[in-house]
């Protein structure tokens, strides 16, 4: 018989245990989860901001230059195409420009920077370079830039790089490739003009302290435009 608790009992009162319930009743038991996984956020990816992208190629720029000019250096027979130490100024310059490039002064930057790359492609024309030969050293920049970063990702690799900035870093070097071009070109025009037609080769040293008056300008104006921001963006000039 059953008890006032729903057990079964025998003849003589005792308690026997329950009966499982029949397969039907058990085909129809459901167990409903604790919780749904749309109550759960999704985990959302972190990435680099713009300014720490920034300030890592800031910390790098002494290491990116080095290793540009020693790529540079290695395609020719010796350094004397570098022109007494003028092409290890210009890379430190124009290496110098990618964190500002990348970040909210680029705007303000950028015709100092296009600047700084037709002078680059001018004097390239000048230590005797042909055209193809300076966007191959202008593209180096590039090369050198993506291995560093992949060597030593931004955060130690816990974020990723946006998509957006590296587009933007790498639209900033064609924008020098471009411009150095065009310095290249409009050397030899000008040197069609002024004489053979071939550029003085290799440069006077009135033509390298011209080049270095114009390379001292550019720093100062891109001092001028970040003020008293810390670094080393606009580089360093000779025997500061």
């Amino acid at each position: 018989m059953a008890s006032s608790m729903g057990h079964l009992s025998d003849a003589d009162g005792r308690l026997l245990a329950a009966a499982p319930p029949p397969r039907w009743m058990m085909s129809r038991i459901t167990v409903k989860p604790s919780f749904r996984t749309s109550d759960v956020a999704p985990s959302v990816e972190r990435k680099v901001k713009p300014l720490e992208l920034s300030v890592w190629v800031e910390m790098r720029v002494p290491r990116i230059t080095q290793r540009w000019l020693r790529e540079v250096q290695s395609r020719y027979a010796s350094d004397a195409r570098g022109v007494n130490g003028l092409l290890e100024e210009f890379l430190e310059l124009l290496t110098s420009f990618l964190p500002v490039m990348i970040g909210p002064y680029r705007d303000q930057v950028e015709p100092l920077w296009i600047r700084c790359s037709t002078l680059f492609g001018a004097m390239a024309a000048k230590r005797g370079l042909a055209a193809g030969e300076v966007i191959e050293e202008f593209q180096i920049l590039r090369e050198v830039v993506i291995r560093i970063l992949y060597q030593e990702p931004p955060l130690a690799g816990r974020a990723k790089v946006s998509l957006r900035d590296l587009l933007r870093l790498s639209r900033a070097i064609d924008m020098g490739v471009v411009h150095a071009s065009v310095g290249h070109t409009d050397a030899l025009f000008f040197s069609l003009f002024e004489g053979s037609g071939v550029p003085e080769v290799p440069p006077t040293a009135d033509l390298e302290k011209e080049v270095r008056s114009q390379l001292h300008a550019i720093r100062e104006e891109v001092r001028e435009i970040l003020g008293e921001l810390p670094g080393s963006w606009m580089g360093r000039a000779p025997n500061e």
